[in-house]
């Protein structure tokens, strides 16, 4: 059965005592994954509803709009422990699945469940994003870490050392969070694990330690160190330990990003006047520089699925998010206005993450359609998006 072009659909959830019986509609219709048209009513007064709307809408594929017909059926009781949920449609049940967590946790694992089913990709909604934080009272050389939910929710921080926290990444599990901190006075690399709740400093050589990432096993740190003078690109243990040099240069290396397969760095390097990627083997090598089409170059983020590298690229005098295919070259410019910084792929290798003017903005990287992350707070910067 194609479920791209099955239609509509249609989504009840019951609740348990104390909360109230909705039903809501879901229509799905359009063509393959670009255009599909959602409606979802009788969301009035119930919370775990409203959620599922607005993951829809953030997702960028689906446009909320009406419809009187039903060909997806989606039934979900809340219960104490999570979400009950099933898929339907004429055809037969497409999935039965129990979700675990609060209701939130929960509903948000029944959307993606929904997305994955129709879409046939990862559905983004149970995904995290961490975020530097510049808060207006605090010097400039202050900013946290906060974590939260892709739409927005369940905000929290990461650190209050009253120190300046950067760059911080998750490894593949989202687990584990690499930062640069001036936490012990100097800028450090760090690891925050989130269950165990604590932070370890794993990199803090004289000079600067900093632009961390996990390689996609965990194993290893890719990060830049200036120890033995000029800054370099290098790879450490995850816990630590001797660094593997990885760059000889005269310019300055930044901003690191494993491939998928854990073959391949991309980062930035001045060396030839400009800021520019670059792509060298993980165990070290010759570097090869991959065009973008301009003479300013930052943040690479090399999609989940090793095809695409996204990239902050000035043009015209202003940065855009651009991606383009690394196997072809061809480019897409995503963004047209404003500032835009720091993009971060999510699960899909559709959707990314990125910073403009102090905001947080998820676009389809598809349909060019994005949507502020509103999450009350001012100043945001540098998310990375758990897988």
């Amino acid at each position: 059965m194609d479920l791209f072009r099955q239609g509509l659909g249609l989504l009840i959830i019951s609740a348990l005592p104390f909360t109230r019986f909705v039903a809501a509609q879901i229509v799905v219709e359009g063509s393959g994954q670009y255009n599909i048209n959602v409606t979802i009513s009788g969301a009035e007064g119930v919370k775990a509803t409203a959620v599922i709307q607005n993951d829809f809408k953030m997702h960028g594929a689906f446009n909320v709009s009406g419809a009187d017909v039903a060909q997806f059926i989606a039934k979900g009781t809340l219960t104490a422990g999570g979400l009950s949920g099933t898929l339907s449609t004429a055809g037969g049940q497409l999935f039965s699945r129990t979700f675990t967590g609060d209701w939130r946790a929960a509903t948000h694992q029944f959307t993606d469940a929904i997305v994955e089913a129709v879409t046939g990709s990862p559905g983004i909604a149970t995904s995290k994003i961490v975020f530097v934080v510049q808060k207006t009272a605090q010097p400039r050389e202050i900013k946290d870490l906060y974590l939260m939910d892709i739409d927005g929710g369940v905000v929290r921080p990461l650190t209050n050392d009253h120190s300046l926290n950067l760059g911080g990444k998750f490894d593949r599990t989202g687990n584990k969070i690499v930062l640069t901190s001036w936490k012990s006075g100097y800028p450090d690399t760090w690891v925050i694990d989130l269950a165990a709740n604590n932070r370890t400093r794993v990199a803090f050589y004289p000079g600067l330690n900093s632009g961390g990432a996990f390689s996609p096993d965990g194993t290893r740190i890719a990060l830049t160190l200036s120890k033995d003078g000029n800054t370099e690109l290098y790879t450490i243990a995850a816990t630590g330990g001797s660094p593997l040099r990885l760059t000889r240069t005269i310019g300055t290396e930044a901003t690191p990003a494993w491939s998928p397969d854990g073959s391949r760095i991309a980062y930035i390097s001045d060396d030839r006047g400009s800021p520019q990627i670059y792509l060298l083997p993980a165990a070290g090598g010759v570097a090869q520089r991959f065009n973008t089409n301009s003479s300013y170059t930052t943040e690479p983020a090399w999609s989940p699925d090793g095809r695409l590298l996204a990239y902050s690229v000035r043009t015209a005098g202003s940065n855009q998010i651009a991606v383009s295919d690394i196997a072809t070259g061809r480019q897409n410019v995503l963004t047209i206005s404003g500032i835009n910084e720091t993009p971060a792929w999510c699960r899909d290798s559709r959707h990314l993450v990125f910073s403009r003017g102090g905001k947080l903005y998820l676009i389809d990287s598809k349909t060019k359609k994005s949507v502020q992350i509103d999450n009350g707070l001012a100043n945001c910067s540098e998310p990375n998006v758990s897988r």
